[in-house]
């Protein structure tokens, strides 16, 4: 298959173009201007032997967003799937958030998903073939402190995510969504040390979920030729 997964430059995206190279797929790896750390994941995924293209863009535009998917079509004959994975956080509390704030991470973390898969909807419809993965979060669910605008984008994420898999299930696209659950990487760094505390105490097994468990779940869906509009929550935290 060939996939494309946004924000694939660091973090759970990079997990997850690895994971998806190391099943044999041929990977998208994408990101808004981290160009060289791209690269790096493309250097990964050439040590296992897979092939692997770099695309740069900035998904909350709509115009950008269909070239991308264009370019991934061009440039490989047919578009199998899309991760949505890109995203920002822009913490502050409700009361002291700023226009620009709110704005960005909406913009990114659930318009840029939806021009994304509807770039990617257009292809795949013409093939009658495709999945869409997003990377949704139990915030999305469970709301959060500080995080009302992250909270929203990934609520706005799930219930598109039920949309369009009712809406394009005709052209036989899956569309589900995956809540990762609490995983170290770049972004979770800018929290806290006693918020990430108080996350890992909340979970029943005393420890945050596994990036290799991660990987396969997404993998396993992505090649599920019969599950679609569901939400998966591999966070021990319930929802």
């Amino acid at each position: 298959m060939n996939v494309l997964v946004t924000g694939a430059d660091r973090g759970i995206g990079r997990l997850l173009a690895l994971a998806f190279g190391r099943a044999g797929h041929t990977v998208g790896v994408h990101c808004r201007t981290r160009r060289s750390q791209a690269e790096k994941v493309q250097d990964e995924l050439a040590r296992m032997g897979v092939r692997s293209d770099v695309f740069q863009a900035d998904v909350a535009d709509p115009g950008e967003a269909q070239s991308m998917i264009d370019d991934a079509r061009a440039r490989w004959g047919r578009l199998d799937g899309l991760v949505n994975n890109a995203g920002v956080t822009r913490d502050r509390s409700l009361l002291r958030m700023s226009p620009a704030e709110w704005r960005e991470v909406l913009d990114v973390n659930l318009s840029g998903v939806f021009w994304c898969l509807q770039a990617a909807a257009r292809h795949m419809s013409r093939e009658k073939n495709g999945f869409v993965i997003n990377i949704a979060s139990i915030l999305g669910a469970r709301g959060g402190v500080g995080c009302a605008n992250y909270a929203a984008a990934k609520a706005g994420v799930m219930a598109l995510t039920k949309s369009a898999a009712r809406e394009l299930g005709r052209f036989n696209i899956r569309v589900n969504a995956v809540l990762p659950g609490f995983h170290l990487t770049e972004m979770s760094e800018q929290i806290p040390p006693e918020q990430r505390a108080k996350v890992v105490a909340e979970h029943p097994l005393g420890r945050t979920t596994d990036p290799a468990d991660l990987g396969r779940l997404v993998v396993a869906l992505a090649e599920s030729p019969t599950v679609s509009g569901q939400i998966f929550n591999i966070d021990s935290r319930g929802m």
